[in-house]
């Protein structure tokens, strides 16, 4: 084999290579930042994810995944309509926790799923943080 014939197989195999290993379309989901669909969000807020700071997965039944939002609401209104809108997706809240003087932590299950929200206020805006899980045990 010559020198170019070598290095054209050699450039061939490591264009291929990558390709190879991508699942194929119908394997495993991959990370992303898609929210699920009974994940309650006030009006007005928009999710952050310019460095992922919002991920989700999904697999069968299983999901998991951390939203973060910013808003113009108060921490009082976003809550109270969070905690408003969450039984009409058949959400029950399970806990309700003042944190520190701005903030509130909501915890809501259904089934075998679990949804966190953390609302807190700083340099004039609401952050509202989500974290969505699957607990298996609770079947």
């Amino acid at each position: 084999m010559t020198t170019k014939t070598m290095l054209t197989a050699l450039l061939t195999l490591c264009c291929l290579l990558p390709t190879a290993c991508q699942m194929a379309p119908d394997g495993p989901s991959e990370v992303d930042s898609r929210q699920f669909s009974d994940v309650v969000v006030p009006d007005g807020f928009r999710i952050t994810d310019n460095t992922h700071e919002s991920y989700s997965r999904e697999e069968a039944t299983w999901r998991h995944g951390r939203f973060q939002y910013a808003g113009n609401s108060y921490v009082a209104e976003a809550s109270a309509y969070v905690r408003g809108q969450m039984p009409r997706h058949s959400w029950k809240l399970v806990s309700e926790q003042p944190i520190d003087d701005a903030g509130v932590r909501l915890r809501f299950e259904r089934g075998i799923y679990s949804a966190d929200y953390l609302f807190s206020r700083r340099d004039g805006t609401t952050h509202m943080v989500v974290d969505y899980a699957t607990d298996y045990s609770r079947r």
